[in-house]
């Protein structure tokens, strides 16, 4: 039974929402719609499929003012989505596994042509064959030029999916917004979709900057450029990734004034001078550490919605109230083919001449092993008693 007092407090928490329960996928499928997108090139692949199936039949319907094309390959996808940008166009499309693998060329391209866009990546690995949870696709694309924000929960991909145009539309960015496969792509959730006029309030029409294709004023794009050139395009783009983690924070700021949720580059939980043990995370893992760590005070929790760059200011703030003898226990649920994971490697570049803080990392659920409480308390246990420098969870 609802009392009143609970339905006084849902109905004022988020004002101009409609409270739906939806996937995942619909949910990143719902947000491009919100954010008005223009042209969406698409290809299916599991487990992404569904957010681009949806889109075609809200365009279908008349629903969205976009145009829908669909494409040979994820190559095309991206070549596709790297000419609609040119053209001044807010495009949208979603991938996964070896569709992201398959458009890494296009991804250097679009990055460095400085092309803003969105796009979500639903995790899964290549080879061996699979197409559950993992995040190898992704974190192995993170040398291509594209901001990476990483969702816990179907609300956070919406929001930060609508926040991300913000994000790119001013620094000339490409964004990828990365959920978990299944985890989060195929499970229904409750979602505050916002109204609208919420949503235009918030991210206006994409303005013109005047170096899109225009057939009345003809341009060339990516013509050989020459060394004593070459360096200065790389200077501008490190100027702008450089601005990254400090707009995400401003945004998130933003949004919470207008939407109600508060997001930035990085959340905490329990982190003060008593913690002995601080778990990093990244996407649908964080919910299980929460709940775990709930009858354990000492150990707290930092997870990383900023990924690439990394948020080094923000995670260096967030670890200030620990004490030097405290354990970073690091979940990887990628494997780059080294020793260390993605995230490991990260941290160690971020901490490097700042703290000296001991660090152990953790290979857990690749490939979409399940994480259940129980491989979380294994984790701990391992950390308190025998930790290794790498160490493999359940496998």
């Amino acid at each position: 039974m609802v009392t009143k007092e609970k339905e006084s407090i849902k109905k004022k928490v988020y004002p101009r929402h409609t409270e739906k329960i939806m996937k995942g996928n619909y949910a990143a499928a719902e947000a491009a719609k919100l954010c008005r997108t223009g042209f969406i090139p698409a290809y299916p692949i599991t487990p992404q499929t569904t957010i681009v199936e949806q889109l075609s039949d809200m365009t279908a319907r008349g629903e969205m003012d976009a145009g829908y094309i669909n494409m040979d390959s994820e190559h095309s996808v991206f070549a596709a989505a790297m000419g609609a940008a040119l053209g001044g166009e807010r495009v949208f499309t979603a991938t996964a596994g070896q569709g992201l693998f398959y458009a890494h060329e296009v991804l250097h391209a679009i990055a460095h042509f400085r092309l803003p866009m969105v796009v979500c990546n639903v995790g899964r690995p290549s080879i061996p064959w699979n197409i559950w949870s993992d995040q190898s696709d992704s974190l192995s694309q993170r040398d291509t030029g594209w901001v990476q924000l990483y969702g816990e929960s179907s609300q956070e991909v919406l929001d930060t999916i609508i926040m991300s145009y913000i994000l790119a539309e001013k620094l000339d960015i490409p964004v990828m917004v990365v959920l978990d496969a299944f985890y989060q792509s195929h499970t229904s959730e409750n979602v505050w979709i916002p109204d609208q006029d919420l949503v235009d309030e918030f991210l206006p029409a994409k303005k013109r900057k005047g170096n899109e294709i225009d057939g009345e004023s003809p341009k060339s794009y990516g013509g050989l450029v020459p060394p004593e050139h070459y360096g200065k395009f790389n200077y501008s783009f490190w100027k702008a990734i450089n601005k990254v983690e400090d707009l995400v924070t401003e945004i998130g700021q933003e949004f919470e004034d207008k939407f109600g949720r508060s997001y930035g580059p990085v959340e905490t939980v329990n982190i003060g001078p008593e913690t002995k043990m601080v778990f990093v995370t990244v996407s649908s893992i964080t919910s299980t550490v929460r709940g775990v760590i709930k009858k354990y005070p000492e150990i707290g929790l930092i997870k990383l919605r900023l990924v690439k760059p990394f948020p080094k200011k923000s995670f260096l703030k967030a670890i200030e109230p620990l004490n030097d003898d405290v354990k970073l226990i690091v979940t990887e649920r990628n494997f780059m083919g080294d020793n260390e994971g993605a995230l490991m490697q990260e941290l160690k570049r971020a901490l490097y001449g700042e703290r000296n803080l001991k660090m152990y990392d953790f290979y857990v659920g690749l490939g979409g092993k399940d994480i259940p409480p129980v491989t979380i308390e294994k984790v701990i246990h391992r950390a308190r008693t025998n930790p290794k420098d790498v160490n493999w969870i359940g496998f």
